[in-house]
């Protein structure tokens, strides 16, 4: 193969990784949406939505009893769950989640959370498709050896969320599995993203800046979404226990003192974040810090919206779309630097 060939895969192969990245981000705003409008059981089972191919668009299309149905089939995919948590020595975890009073939760048919649901599952499977082209083509052309080890670990990871996501509808959004189908999404996202960087950069090398200082910020930012989706959780927690706003006051602010340590870590390493990268853009001039700041900047904003006024729906997108910018966008930074050769 001639090296023009080569560069030709090349740059094929570049595009093709940028629409896979491109997808699988846009799970993020739609996994956003999927929560902040309640739509997570829209289908109570999985991979299908009601048994069916393509949800219904009227109860009227479902038998009777089709409550007590998924219940039943539910109830045999926990045991089935619970039995292989066991198995790897996990008793105490399985315990606990059977001991979940909202494990079996019945939810009513509503069109549309159903489609809502089902639109993020087939952003799912085009990422899947995606992902299988990337791995064969990195397979069947030598130019492109280099990103087999990253296509590889990215379309496990891709398969092991869709998995995690059978369990999260299994187990009606089960607490700390959420957070684990989200992590997975991104670490599927940052195996992709080095495919593609191993070729072509997706970034232009840079060597203006500490190494180390995009370093401890990606690792920052990845603790602060981390620990934003566990407060997600938290917030659900104390919604089902009644204790959801500040005094007991339905018109008052979100409960915040009662979320623990870990809300707290993520509503003030933001700030320390964005006074770092103003202080370091205004010091150098130099883009990538001025981005970060405005991403943090807007990201504290809508996080004391959702204090204020209770976790409104717009704001949960955004906050999620943003973080997950934030976070990639320091990681492809991270990534992009190269040493000054002298």
């Amino acid at each position: 193969m001639s090296q023009i060939d080569s560069l030709r895969i090349i740059k094929i192969y570049r595009r093709i990784g940028l629409i896979t990245c491109s997808s699988v981000f846009l799970l993020f705003l739609l996994g956003g949406l999927v929560r902040a409008t309640g739509s997570g059981m829209g289908c109570p089972d999985w991979p299908k939505c009601f048994g069916l191919l393509a949800p219904p668009t009227c109860e009227c299309e479902l038998p009777n009893n089709y409550q007590e149905i998924f219940k039943a089939k539910r109830e045999k995919k926990v045991a089935k769950f619970l039995k292989t948590l066991r198995a790897f020595g996990m008793n105490e975890k399985a315990d606990l989640i059977a001991a979940d009073k909202n494990l079996y939760l019945q939810h009513k048919f509503d069109p549309l959370k159903a489609w809502i649901e089902y639109i993020n599952r087939l952003f799912g499977v085009l990422s899947g498709l995606l992902a299988v082209l990337i791995l064969g083509c990195s397979f069947v052309y030598k130019s492109l050896k280099p990103t087999r080890l990253w296509a590889v670990l990215g379309f496990v990871m891709l398969i092991l969320n869709a998995w995690l996501g059978s369990i999260v509808v299994t187990t009606n959004l089960l607490p700390g599995i959420v957070s684990l189908h989200f992590l997975l999404a991104f670490l599927c996202l940052f195996a992709f993203i080095l495919s593609i960087q191993k070729v072509s950069p997706i970034l232009y090398i840079h060597n203006q800046d500490s190494h180390f200082n995009w370093r401890l910020l990606f690792s920052l930012i990845f603790v602060v979404v981390l620990l934003g989706t566990w407060s997600r959780e938290q917030v659900d927690i104390l919604k089902n226990t009644n204790i959801l706003y500040l005094d007991g006051n339905a018109s008052g602010m979100l409960n915040f003192t009662q979320m623990g340590i870990a809300f707290v870590i993520h509503r003030y390493i933001p700030l320390l974040i964005l006074i770092w990268a103003a202080y370091k853009y205004y010091k150098s001039k130099l883009f990538h810090w001025g981005f970060v700041a405005v991403l943090s900047l807007l990201q504290i904003s809508l996080g004391v919206i959702h204090i204020v006024y209770v976790v409104p729906a717009w704001t949960q997108i955004g906050h999620v779309v943003i973080g997950s910018a934030l976070l990639t966008y320091s990681f492809l930074v991270t990534i992009s630097y190269k040493k000054e050769i002298k």
